[in-house]
């Protein structure tokens, strides 16, 4: 398989991990509720809210680096790199769209979030700072 047959692949995965987060994002109040007791105070709710918004937002910006590093051909062309991006974006729009629909606990959130969006994140920011800031990779 070319590398150049991972290019599409990849940024349709990534938009619709970006898709799904920002609808997430708008309208997190049944997952936020899906998190709490049967009966909770306003400032449990806004304690788990703010949790929530914090990893969508954190989210957001791995996604936004890792789209810059992508549309800037930093790593577009890396077969490794475009591999774990399309499996994790994939697995992310899926889980995501289930922890949406079925409002599934909040600690699925995290796991979803570190797998699906750190672990592409951080491999990004290596590639950039080694083919940008560094000039290792050609």
């Amino acid at each position: 398989m070319a590398v150049t047959s991972l290019v599409p692949a990849r940024f349709l995965c990534l938009i619709s991990h970006l898709v799904i987060t920002i609808t997430l994002l708008w309208s997190r109040d049944g997952n936020v509720k899906s998190c709490l007791p049967e009966s909770y105070t306003e400032s449990q709710y806004n304690a788990v809210d703010t949790g929530l918004l914090v990893g969508l937002i954190l989210m957001l910006i791995f996604l936004a680096i890792e789209i810059v590093g992508f549309i800037g051909g930093v790593s577009m062309f890396i077969a490794s790199a475009g591999l774990l991006s399309i499996g994790a974006h994939a697995s992310a729009s899926v889980a995501l769209s289930f922890y949406l629909f079925e409002q599934w606990p909040c600690y699925i959130f995290w796991w979803i979030f570190t797998f699906c969006s750190v672990i592409p994140g951080i491999l990004e920011i290596v590639l950039l700072i080694s083919i940008v800031g560094l000039k290792k990779i050609k």
